[in-house]
């Protein structure tokens, strides 16, 4: 619904002497009013309206409930002014046209204020009377309190990151857990010891027996030695089990974003705006856990350390504790108010890193390197890339040196502090108010707590900052498939009748233009259908609908009566085999690249075989040197590359071991010679004896075969029929195939 359509709704609620619920949004009226409450509001005239009473009025495309200050008659008019309970300024005048109504009552957490009562009637004169006063006590608290409730959130927002990230690993979190609080403690052990053992040093004057004192100072080096000792196994298991907990996380991540990216629906992969999710997901997914998981560690381990600094600077001053704690807040502030500015940025520039790594990959693939080198278009997409680059790091660069001048004002004040604490424990101990083993204490303590408090703020500022980042990888997780549930879990069996699409209609997400309009097409069952076409006619997206890669707009496709849109699309799948025009390449051996057809099965290298030799390519296969074992492509060693058209026959020898009933060829023959292309419809037409198969192709020698020719021009259907009804009728399927003669 509309914003004007809205306000008439509104208007007309209140002019029947309806009542209407608004939900508030924002703080301008807090402490009376918070984001989240529901305000009732009634109609009243203008005339009727006391000072201190709570009115709504229009303002732009927003309704605004403010307190009412003042009424002023101009013209024969009145005039309201109002102003926020926590705003500064008073807002524009309100006129009749303008003023909706008042609020009456509200609602919070399921409880009804009444406004009208004398409680708030007294309040309501009182925050007028006071404004100002109010006022300036309401900003400070409304700040505080945003904060507070910000800060909150943002932990239990981290803390569910951190148990997701985890909890496929809970026994080594525990374990690592374990290990930091005791990595927070033993230091300042030692520390402890040494400050014992030093006073107990500066007494020996007083002591006759010198060896006696010796031992007792000896067991206390004893002590520290063994404390020492369990310390550095401590950090060597740390290692280990970080590393361990590392392995962990990373596979669960990995694992989820892959089983992620194999469900997600083709229409995000090609939707510009979902890419840029993807990219910053897939980014970030990558070290972002990790980093989490052991800035939490770092977090547990700074925490334990500072209940122990803490009692220690206590029994020293408890001044001297405050003095450091304020010493390294502003850096923690800086860190935490940056980290959002930086993730900003990196948000509005996703789509810029993403054809700056496209031209990376240009500059570094394979695929591109003969046209770069024939073209001479290397030095093009090399400025392309730094010119993108240059300007990206410009941004954050910008970004950094703000950040930098703000660290530098930050150490300005920890060293202020810092250095007023040193000379405040260099008095106290002049004055003999300490010892020297506490003043050794004090500076060892200070050097650590500093260093650990910094790396406490950092990592807390750390967490923040990817839990931020993460943000994208959470959201990846979250989106829905286009596709609706199943509604039902009968499993499909093989196509009996017919495939009809009946008048469907599709859009691409990133497009202006309808692929396919009101197609209506039959695919009877055990018949070969044949689909041609100009190039964008719409026949390779009608193959992809049929494979459930997307959901028409509108229409149906039905499988033997069964519409495919509340059906499980796997179950559509399980019946159909498909070599699709952009086949996929693996750099695998020969007989898993066959294999991948049908990998719910066991591994059949008989089956394998047989459906080489259909594909016309096992004789090139036998050749290499180590048959079907060998590796095809050269991303790795001893690989052995094929040309285009033999990892054509490839992907067509996979879609021959699934041996589906529904058989989906797009293009089968673009990169097949001639004698290949014959060979391959001499054993399509045998192995289609019992199949269902659809035919996309340019090539009339491929399709002029078929039971059935649909001719698309502009995501339409403009004729059907076989190949002799198609010439007879003289259209567009005779003007391509008299073309195609003259070729």
């Amino acid at each position: 619904m509309q914003t004007d359509e809205l306000y008439e709704l509104t208007d007309d609620l209140l002019n029947s002497n309806q009542q209407v619920k608004l939900k508030v949004g924002g703080y301008s009226m807090f402490p009376l009013l918070r984001n989240g409450d529901e305000i009732i509001i009634n109609r009243c005239h203008i005339s009727e309206l006391n000072i201190g009473d709570v009115v709504v009025f229009k303002t732009g495309d927003k309704w605004i409930a403010h307190r009412l200050h003042k009424k002023v008659s101009e013209n024969n008019k009145t005039i309201l002014i109002t102003k926020g309970d926590s705003c500064n300024f008073k807002d524009l005048p309100v006129t009749e046209e303008n003023f909706v109504g008042k609020v009456i009552s509200f609602f919070r957490k399921g409880k009804e204020k009444n406004i009208n009562s004398d409680f708030y009637k007294k309040m309501n004169r009182s925050f007028v009377r006071l404004s100002g006063l109010f006022t300036f006590f309401i900003i400070p608290l409304l700040w505080c309190t945003t904060r507070y409730k910000k800060i909150m959130e943002t932990i239990k927002d981290i803390n569910k990151s951190l148990f997701f990230i985890c909890r496929e690993s809970k026994r080594l979190t525990i374990i690592n857990i374990i290990i930091s609080a005791f990595q927070g403690i033993l230091p300042f052990v030692i520390i402890y010891l040494f400050k014992w053992m030093i006073d107990g040093i500066s007494k020996i004057n007083g002591y006759a027996d010198k060896t006696a004192f010796f031992n007792n100072i000896l067991i206390i080096i004893i002590i520290i030695g063994l404390v020492f000792l369990f310390s550095s196994i401590l950090n060597i298991l740390s290692g280990e089990f970080r590393e361990r907990l590392s392995q962990s996380v990373s596979l669960y991540i990995y694992n989820l974003l892959h089983q992620k990216h194999i469900k997600l629906d083709m229409a995000y992969l090609e939707d510009a705006g979902q890419q840029d999710k993807i990219h910053r997901a897939v980014q970030e997914s990558g070290f972002r856990p990790l980093k989490m998981a052991t800035e939490s560690f770092t977090a547990v381990q700074s925490i334990v350390s500072w209940m122990v600094i803490a009692v220690i600077l206590f029994t020293i001053h408890w001044i001297v504790f405050v003095l450091i704690l304020i010493a390294v807040i502003p850096g923690f502030l800086v860190r935490f108010r940056f980290s959002n500015k930086l993730y900003k940025l990196n948000k509005a520039n996703s789509q810029k890193e993403r054809e700056s790594y496209y031209y990376n990959r240009i500059l570094t693939s394979l695929a591109f390197a003969k046209e770069i080198r024939l073209f001479g278009t290397g030095n093009f997409f090399t400025e392309r890339f730094r010119n993108i680059q240059t300007n990206l790091h410009k941004q954050k660069n910008a970004l950094l040196r703000k950040r930098a001048i703000a660290d530098i004002f930050a150490q300005t004040f920890a060293v202020t502090f810092i250095f007023f604490s040193f000379g405040y424990i260099t008095h106290l101990a002049i004055n003999g108010a300490i010892s020297i083993g506490t003043v050794v204490l004090f500076f060892f303590i200070f050097q650590r707590g500093f260093t650990i408090l910094k790396d406490f703020f950092q990592s807390i500022a750390g967490l923040y900052e990817d839990n931020v980042f993460l943000s994208d990888f959470f959201d990846f997780l979250k989106l829905p498939a286009l596709h609706k549930s199943s509604s039902t879990h009968e499993k499909i069996k093989s196509l009996q009748q017919s495939i009809v699409i009946d008048n469907v209609s599709f859009q691409y997400p990133s497009s202006q233009r309808k692929a396919l309009d009101s197609v209506s097409i039959e695919i009877p069952a055990g018949k070969t259908v044949a689909l041609v076409g100009p190039n964008g006619s719409g026949k390779t997206t009608l193959v992809k609908l049929l494979c459930g890669f997307y959901s028409p707009d509108n229409g149906k496709i039905l499988f033997d009566n069964n519409d495919i849109s509340v059906i499980n699309p796997e179950e559509i799948r399980k019946q159909i085999t498909a070599v699709f025009q952009d086949f996929a390449l693996y750099n695998m051996t020969a007989a898993e690249n066959i294999f991948l057809g049908d990998i719910s099965n066991p591994t059949l290298i008989d089956k394998i075989k047989q459906a080489a030799k259909n594909a016309g390519i096992d004789d090139i296969l036998e050749k290499l040197p180590l048959g079907y074992n060998n590796i095809i492509g050269n991303l790795f060693e001893k690989g052995e590359e094929l040309s285009i058209g033999q990892w054509q026959k490839m992907a067509i020898a996979r879609a021959f071991y699934r041996n589906s009933s529904i058989l989906f060829m797009d293009e089968p023959s673009s990169a097949l010679d001639a004698e290949a292309e014959l060979q391959l419809l001499q054993n399509l037409k045998s192995l289609s004896k019992d199949k269902t198969v659809l035919i996309i192709s340019h090539r009339f020698s491929t399709i002029q075969w078929a039971d059935i020719i649909y001719v698309l021009d502009n995501g339409k259907v403009a004729e059907h029929g076989n190949h002799e009804q198609l010439i007879s009728l003289q259209g567009k399927y005779f003007k391509m195939f008299e073309i195609s003669r003259t070729i």
